[in-house]
């Protein structure tokens, strides 16, 4: 008996996409060698863009990475999975050798891609899920006088990664785009930057308009889509602005979220800009105190990211060396982060596993 001729089956390529962008992304740059016609979707940005949007929508494939500097001059980057904070994987961290008075930091997160800084070799711009990186052009704005001032977003009118660099005076304002694989200035920054903690990709700041008292602080972004510089109104309170101060600016749980120190208390209040149908307004989410931070130098705090219950929030001290710990907003207890295998200090970065392309090109 002849044998029976293998069965062709044509699977139509939607859903091949569907089915791809449910899985992990490490096996999807493994079957990029399955076939031309499926290195071509893994790598283009239809797949990516779906897979992204599973991953926000279900809150999926969140992992934290903890940037180590460790005694031999040189900075270690390990992540593990966010809700169980276990499998804990080093990482070919780019820029991670330094020296004496030179130091490296990751300074933006955003859709899967790291932005990382070196004061000698410029930055790097880096999926460590897909361990792509790619070195935009090395630009020079030093001032001996004025602190560098980092930024990395996406801008979703023009569909590209764009890193700001800038003087804290507000001064030479410098912005990469990731397409053109090219830097330009543009305007001067009308506020001088006061304070600049933020590693989450979100472009804003804390400021002191040119004209104004110093300690009439404001809350300002950079539209990356037009590159225009605006200020945002201030959380309203019956705190008048000589009692407070604006610290971090960053993002938590998708948005932007700013801590003020309230001097007379000695606590700091987190505030969250929520959307109520059209319209965003700032709501008061929490407040911690010096007690309950115990030995954390609240000055510098910086929240990471809410629980996958939403009941603890992920805060780091200003201390050095960091030790991020969880703050349960019920019990307002305090629990400092363990995971099995890690040192036990480290800046934490949250970042979503993607396919994102740290490549010049269309994004």
């Amino acid at each position: 008996m002849g044998r029976n001729p293998a069965v062709s089956i044509n699977v139509p390529t939607d859903v091949i996409t569907g089915i791809l962008s449910r899985l992990p992304v490490k096996n999807l740059v493994r079957f990029k060698c399955v076939s031309k016609p499926w290195n071509s979707l893994i790598d283009g940005s239809y797949l990516s863009n779906l897979q992204l949007r599973r991953s926000f929508t279900s809150n999926a494939n969140i992992k934290l990475l903890l940037d180590i500097y460790s005694e031999f001059d040189e900075y270690k980057a390990y992540s593990v999975d966010f809700d169980s904070l276990v499998n804990l994987e080093e990482l070919p961290r780019p820029l991670s050798t330094t020296s004496f008075g030179v130091s490296s930091r990751i300074f933006g997160s955003c859709n899967g891609l790291l932005a990382i800084s070196h004061d000698e070799a410029g930055i790097a711009l880096w999926n460590p899920s897909t361990k792509e990186c790619h070195y935009p052009p090395k630009l020079t704005i030093g001032d001996m006088y004025d602190e560098i001032i980092l930024g990395f977003g996406y801008d979703v009118i023009n569909k590209d990664y764009k890193v700001v660099q800038m003087l804290s005076s507000g001064k030479l304002v410098m912005i990469y785009s990731l397409k053109a694989n090219s830097w330009k200035r543009i305007k001067d920054c009308p506020y001088e930057i006061t304070f600049h903690v933020s590693q989450d990709g979100s472009v804003h700041w804390v400021g002191v308009g040119n004209d104004k008292d110093d300690d009439a602080r404001v809350i300002f972004g950079l539209d990356l889509g037009i590159e225009e510089f605006h200020q945002l109104p201030g959380p309203e309170s019956d705190i008048s602005y000589k009692n407070f101060g604006y610290r971090s600016v960053g993002l938590l749980g998708g948005s932007l979220c700013v801590f003020r120190v309230i001097y007379h208390r000695d606590n700091i209040v987190l505030w969250v800009m929520k959307e109520y149908g059209v319209m965003e307004s700032w709501t008061e989410d929490f407040y911690v105190s010096r007690d309950e931070c115990w030995q954390w130098c609240t000055y510098y705090t910086r929240a990471i990211s809410y629980s996958r219950r939403g009941d603890r929030v992920l805060l780091e001290d200003g201390g050095r060396p960091r030790q991020p710990a969880w703050f349960n907003l019920d019990k307002r207890t305090r629990e400092v982060v363990d995971i099995p295998g890690a040192p036990k200090h480290f800046n934490a970065i949250i970042y979503v596993e993607s396919l994102a392309s740290a490549r010049p090109g269309n994004h």
